[in-house]
């Protein structure tokens, strides 16, 4: 067998790994909503029934768009599917999703996109996935805080491209700078929060990996006014890119 096999068929297997790593996310958010659906239903409380259901439905289409996007052999590895998609929108139904995971943890979750930013060249399962990742973390590793999803005003240009470089933003006790390279690394949890906080070390590896996917890059520094700033870039959509 060929290297250029033997390279091919790792990066496959690393993404079946993710992939079954982020297929739970959609599939418990589905769940969730069946349970408080049928509660709903059964005590006459109708008043959340429209976002519940909206949950639901969402999620069922994730988890078909996620199928549908499976690699079927080794040889087959997800590529984007690149679109005009609107960050602030995208966050919306983020947001909206976690609200009721955010409220058991007293985490204030803030959508602080400016909603006239430009379009970014990304595909949309991908990106959803990418911010439920990387707000759940924030939930996971700082409870009784704040997340907001912010963005630089102005793009980045980088090789002759236009970049949004959008944060994901919380206020709890950051990542030491001796770790914010390994984070990212795959099954690697930080030594004082691997049995505080459940997890496989699965999530950044694919934020890594996804972002990388569009030509961006991902790093975490500390937010300035304390936390983590987990921070990426994306491309912004041109009419005139193939």
């Amino acid at each position: 067998m060929s290297d250029l096999s033997i390279s091919a068929d790792a990066e496959s297997r690393r993404w079946l790994v993710l992939f079954a790593h982020d297929l739970r996310k959609p599939l418990c958010r589905l769940i969730s909503g069946l349970y408080t659906l049928h509660d709903m239903l059964t005590s006459g409380y109708d008043e959340q029934l429209s976002m519940v259901m909206r949950i639901i439905s969402d999620s069922g289409d994730d988890l078909l768009k996620m199928l549908e996007a499976m690699p079927l052999n080794s040889r087959s590895i997800q590529s984007p599917v690149l679109h005009p998609c609107s960050l602030y929108a995208l966050t919306e139904r983020v947001l909206s999703s976690l609200q009721g995971a955010a409220q058991l943890q007293n985490v204030q979750l803030i959508n602080a996109l400016p909603s006239e930013l430009p379009p970014v060249r990304a595909d949309e399962g991908q990106v959803l996935r990418l911010l439920w990742n990387l707000v759940e973390n924030a939930m996971r590793y700082a409870p009784n805080s704040r997340v907001q999803i912010t963005a630089l005003p102005e793009p980045l240009f980088e090789a002759g491209r236009a970049f949004l470089q959008i944060g994901v933003l919380d206020s709890g006790a950051g990542v030491p700078p001796d770790l914010r390279e390994r984070i990212f690394e795959y099954f690697f949890r930080a030594p004082q929060t691997a049995e505080s906080a459940a997890g496989y070390g699965l999530g950044l590896p694919f934020c890594k990996w996804m972002v990388e996917q569009h030509g961006g890059r991902i790093w975490v520094a500390d937010a300035p006014e304390g936390g983590a700033a987990f921070w990426f870039t994306l491309p912004v959509w041109s009419d005139d890119q193939p």
